[in-house]
């Protein structure tokens, strides 16, 4: 992944960008690729499925082949994806995203649930499916944003759910197993020099 962009669930307007000092002609290239509906629903399938196929975004947005095929090499030559041809019993042409595309809450409802589920109102179904997530690949470390896209649960959520792990008060009067259930590492890395 080169980059991520978050964008409201709800207008489906595109809020932030990783990295922040992300080139301005790169996110209007987004930008405009985004707010076109075919490719918008592309890059949302990519971003919330492993090893896409054609077939399998038909199957999840509809179109005609011809549509798709056309939309996944506009896609492509916007540098948003790749393609690479396998040979698993017959010739697959398996479809990777270069960016992912998160939910992230409006402002607003982002302070009030940080307030909610930083305390004792912690919302346990959604803390479940993060760990139930987890543990159904417990081989593979997940960024937030990958945790994000696959639970539907918005970023800035995953990362005061995750978070609360580290709050003894917050584990004490929860549901919350003793020990975490899962193991966190942090990366960190110089920044590029331009």
């Amino acid at each position: 992944m080169d980059y991520c962009a978050y964008y409201d669930i709800k207008n489906l307007q595109i809020v932030d960008f990783w990295p922040n000092n992300l080139d301005v002609s790169i996110k209007n290239r987004i930008r405009h690729i985004w707010n076109q509906e075919i490719p918008r629903k592309i890059l949302q399938v990519l971003s919330s499925e492993d090893d896409v196929t054609v077939p399998k975004i038909k199957e999840k947005i509809g179109h005609s082949m011809s549509t798709l095929h056309e939309n996944i090499k506009k896609l492509e030559e916007a540098k948003l994806i790749e393609t690479n041809m396998i040979y698993i019993k017959n010739k697959q042409k398996i479809i990777k995203p270069k960016i992912l595309f998160v939910t992230k809450n409006p402002k607003l409802k982002k302070k009030l649930t940080t307030f909610l589920n930083k305390g004792l109102w912690v919302d346990s179904r959604k803390t479940h499916r993060i760990i139930d997530l987890l543990n159904s690949k417990s081989d593979k470390f997940f960024t937030v944003e990958e945790i994000s896209i696959k639970t539907k649960i918005p970023v800035d959520e995953v990362m005061v759910l995750l978070d609360n792990w580290e709050s003894q008060i917050t584990r004490a009067f929860s549901d919350f197993l003793k020990d975490k259930p899962f193991e966190k590492r942090v990366l960190y890395r110089a920044k590029r020099k331009k």
